[in-house]
């Protein structure tokens, strides 16, 4: 696949901010909108920004809307997610593809925007699974240099520091990054938009809260599924809230090991990207990659991210 780079963020470019799943808090919205004007840029916020309906932010088709009309809108530049939650799901079959298709910019978010990304990387769009506005932008949770070269070319890719990672299985592979959040993967396993890489993937699995049986419930879907046919290597996130209990007999990398049986592929866990609590690091979706674990394990974007 030849994958489409979108035009790199500059100061005073203009930002739109939306809410395609969940509601948001108005006062975290605000202080990751400033967050983004801190860092030169300009912000437009959708009109739909700040409802709620159950637990979205506001009803499907005005969702649709504002995320159609800032990815129309030739002055936006990027979009950057107000939060995950829930909600994308119903977005999906209204999405404009040939809109997006004629539209690339940089794209921000993570968690439930996994599923935005799926459709983003069919089109070969390069995306960013980083830090949410009323999220992580709002707290200050993030990697700056990780986030500046994603979204605006600044320094250089994400590249992990020693023991910073735990080797699973040892190995060294090449390939595109792909992935997000588990949970949406597996979720999307037998829809049109489901993962099924079609060239060499490191694949990127992160999750929150989920117990070890549906941990290994999921991995084993998306075997089943397919989506691991092209994959050379597998980064976990630190996987927050998943580990067993106390007294459990096993770990956490025993369930991954166990699921991911039979795949000579290297592995690692413990990457911050997705549901942590350390800084998230921002990773493009669509750029090269390398994986490489031995005594210990080093991940490393090769690619820029930006035209």
């Amino acid at each position: 696949m030849s994958w489409i780079r979108p035009r790199a963020l500059v100061p005073g470019d203009v930002v739109g901010v939306c809410a395609p799943s969940g509601p948001v808090s108005p006062e975290r919205l605000d202080r990751g909108i400033a967050a983004l004007r801190e860092m030169g840029y300009e912000v437009r916020e959708s009109p739909g920004a700040r409802k709620r309906v159950r637990f979205t932010s506001g009803p499907a088709p005005d969702r649709l809307a504002d995320l159609h009309a800032l990815f129309a809108d030739d002055a936006v530049a990027g979009i950057v997610c107000a939060r995950g939650g829930a909600g994308a799901t119903s977005l999906l079959d209204g999405l404009d593809l040939e809109l997006l298709r004629a539209h690339p910019k940089v794209f921000v978010g993570y968690s439930d925007l996994t599923l935005v990304h799926l459709v983003l990387g069919r089109l070969g769009h390069v995306s960013v699974h980083g830090p949410m506005v009323s999220r992580e932008l709002a707290d200050g949770a993030f990697d700056r240099p990780s986030f500046d070269f994603a979204v605006a070319g600044r320094g250089t890719g994400y590249v992990s520091e020693p023991d910073e990672l735990l080797v699973i299985r040892e190995g060294e592979a090449t390939g595109t990054l792909r992935g997000g959040c588990l949970a949406l993967l597996a979720a999307a396993a037998g829809t049109p938009w489901a993962l099924r890489p079609e060239e060499d993937t490191i694949l990127l699995l992160e999750d929150v809260d989920e117990p070890p049986y549906r941990i290994d419930r999921m991995l084993w879907q998306l075997r089943a599924s397919g989506a691991f046919e092209r994959v050379r290597g597998v980064v976990f996130g630190d996987m927050r809230g998943c580990a067993p209990p106390f007294d459990a007999d096993f770990g956490l990398e025993d369930v991954i090991r166990e699921a991911l049986s039979g795949l000579s592929v290297p592995i690692a866990l413990g990457l911050s990207s997705g549901h942590t609590n350390n800084p998230f690091v921002s990773l493009p979706l669509g750029v090269p990659a390398r994986l490489a674990c031995a005594d210990d394990a080093r991940f490393e974007i090769l690619g820029p991210a930006v035209a």
